[in-house]
């Protein structure tokens, strides 16, 4: 097992072995467990593989996550489509647009993210937009690209900013892992719990409807669900992630205002990023709402860059 000596559960490595019939094939994975006679693998499938010992030709390690070509090539719409099973209450398709609505819980879950063709004119899809908001009893909001042609008209119309810029920020996986492992006092499952639910509660401005919580937590899997307590009774750091195609998004990410926390919201973020790379994501995004400078310093620490920006346009009191 040349190579292998040094190597950690949770690693991802490439193992060339010979089969039974003397021909050699390639298995890459996460290391489950090392003994003198046994590897064990697993792979993004979920299967754990046990490789020979004596079958090993060539072990070496392998970056944590899939590579791919630069996230930044990826468009912001097809990102946004993909970011878009994340944070969903109940949704209809307005052509290519999305209207949604969660209880007024969170800006994203409650705009109609505006990209693509609508089916029709700007001027109609803004009165549809208006429409579903009045029915669902939150306020007509659309989420539109920064810059874009959609934006351009939609202000055109009246519709004005209301509510921070924000940006999202991308990474490849592997680069924001690095060569680390996840970390051992973070849990993460993908079942919701009481205990996740009630210290995001403690993050968040307003108190949701339960059920609508729950829809958008819990909702589109594959996702998951990590926390920090440091045995104490109530969970001191949380964060979720989501993985959509090639795309691990991150979010939800809150701690505490605890001195035994430093550094935890790096510890969530890279063990939802572990969870995701074996879930087959290769990129990493996250949303950064203007102000919040901390999590903008972290994420460019952790090598994110900025992929686009979002702007979240409300409708004039008066529409036309």
């Amino acid at each position: 097992m040349d190579g292998l000596g040094l190597a950690r559960r949770g690693e991802r490595w490439v193992l060339r072995h010979r089969l039974a019939d003397g021909s050699a094939t390639d298995i890459i994975g996460w290391v489950e467990r090392i003994d003198p006679t046994t590897v064990s693998i697993v792979t993004s499938a979920g299967a754990e593989v046990e490789v020979p010992a004596a079958a090993i030709i060539v072990a070496r390690r392998a970056p944590a996550a899939a590579g791919g070509p630069d996230p930044l090539r990826t468009s912001a719409e097809e990102l946004e489509r993909h970011a878009l099973p994340g944070w969903l209450g109940l949704s209809e398709p307005l052509g290519q647009w999305t209207l949604r609505a969660a209880g007024g819980h969170t800006v994203r879950a409650n705009s109609c993210l505006a990209v693509g063709d609508p089916g029709m004119s700007i001027v109609a899809a803004a009165a549809q937009v208006a429409e579903f908001s009045a029915a669902h009893g939150i306020e007509p909001r659309v989420q539109v690209i920064a810059g874009s042609d959609i934006e351009a008209a939609l202000r055109k119309l009246g519709w004005a900013d209301g509510y921070p810029p924000t940006d999202v920020l991308v990474c490849r996986l592997s680069t924001f892992l690095g060569d680390s492992l996840p970390d051992p006092d973070t849990e993460i499952t993908e079942t919701l719990t009481d205990e996740w639910v009630e210290a995001y509660r403690r993050g968040t401005p307003n108190d949701p409807d339960p059920a609508v919580l729950k829809m958008i937590l819990a909702g589109n899997p594959p996702r998951a669900y990590a926390s920090v307590a440091t045995g104490q009774p109530n969970l001191l750091a949380i964060g979720r992630g989501q993985v959509s195609g090639p795309w691990l998004g991150l979010g939800a990410i809150w701690t505490a205002d605890d001195h035994r926390l430093p550094g935890a919201a790096n510890r969530i973020m890279v063990t939802l990023g572990h969870w995701g790379a074996r879930r087959g994501a290769r990129y990493c995004y996250l949303e950064v709402a203007g102000g919040d400078e901390k999590l903008r310093e972290l994420c460019t620490m952790l090598g994110f860059t900025v992929h686009h920006g979002c702007r979240f346009l409300t409708a004039p009191t008066e529409r036309p």
